[in-house]
């Protein structure tokens, strides 16, 4: 009989053990992703927690992130860093209102300073500057969303990423632009 096996006289069924082996394997990996999904929206209306870890996940649509309002500060005192700055984030779609010199220089690092107590719009800058820090310092007397305080890292912020293209977009966009669609 196929499958089969004696061991110390009695009959084993070895596809037996197999389809119970298989279900128990099915519904362990069910239940984990049952609880894994039961937990990932167990609050969905957790307020601004929830936001900020949704925020992390995704950047702004464009149209978004033309609504922030942004002021560049050269905290480095490396002539033209804020120049800089400003335009390779005017590049990446920041609506940048002001840029000058910060109050002192010799920053060494750079970063970005949420002015309206939402670090969404300061998250999506940072992330366009490789992960700066972020500080939250509200002030309702200044007409902006974030200040960029530009330090002596600003080569390494603003140089290219590996995958990267002169134009702040992925190298592989060139290829996607030569194919007819709604990316163009």
């Amino acid at each position: 009989m196929a499958g089969l096996e004696r061991v110390d006289g009695d009959l084993v069924n070895l596809r037996g053990c197999l389809e119970t082996g298989a279900i128990s394997l099915f519904a362990l990996i069910l239940g984990g992703f049952v609880m894994s999904t039961w937990l990932q929206h167990q609050n969905p209306s957790d307020g601004p927690e929830r936001e900020d870890r949704e925020s992390v996940r995704a950047p702004m649509p464009p149209a978004e992130r033309a609504r922030i309002r942004v002021q560049v500060l050269n905290g480095s005192g490396e002539p033209g860093a804020a120049a800089r700055m400003t335009d390779y984030l005017r590049d990446r779609g920041y609506d940048v209102v002001e840029f000058g010199n910060a109050d002192s220089f010799g920053r060494s690092r750079t970063v970005v300073i949420d002015r309206v107590g939402n670090v969404r719009p300061a998250r999506d800058v940072a992330s366009s500057l490789r992960g700066v820090p972020i500080r939250s310092e509200p002030d309702s007397t200044l007409i902006l969303d974030v200040t960029v305080v530009v330090g002596s890292d600003v080569e390494e912020v603003l140089a290219p990423e590996a995958d990267e293209g002169p134009d702040g977009r992925p190298v592989w966009w060139r290829w996607l632009e030569a194919i007819p669609g709604p990316w163009r």
